[in-house]
């Protein structure tokens, strides 16, 4: 049972929820870019106070889509730096108990000797 103030991380779990907001951060992107750039071929079509408005519609959508993107990106790359972060640290901390085990080893056998 945990402790109340313990966090346990399920390492797998974590790099695989990086792997999958950066693989859904990608697919976002292509469909902004799909759609920016099918809106923007629409644009010659519009004139007067119509293709005005059209134009500041694109403008505020492409800052919000490259908000947003920049978002989602920021958001896999923590998952990964979490990731990679709680790895080392378990890494170290294993080392740390081997080292203890072997320490109580040496020093049980010596008591012996």
């Amino acid at each position: 049972m945990a402790a109340q103030d313990e966090l346990r991380v399920d390492l797998e779990t974590l790099a695989y929820s990086a792997a999958h907001a950066h693989g859904q951060g990608e697919d976002l992107a292509i469909a902004h870019v799909s759609s920016n750039t099918r809106m923007e071929a629409a644009q010659p079509g519009w004139v007067g106070s119509s293709a005005a408005a059209l134009n500041a519609r694109l403008t505020a959508w492409l800052s919000t889509s490259q908000t947003l993107l920049t978002m989602v990106g920021e958001h896999a790359l923590d998952l990964h730096n979490d990731a990679r972060d709680f790895a080392a640290m378990e890494r170290d901390n294993a080392e740390k108990l081997r080292a203890v085990a072997v320490d109580a080893n040496g020093a049980a056998g010596t008591a012996r000797d």
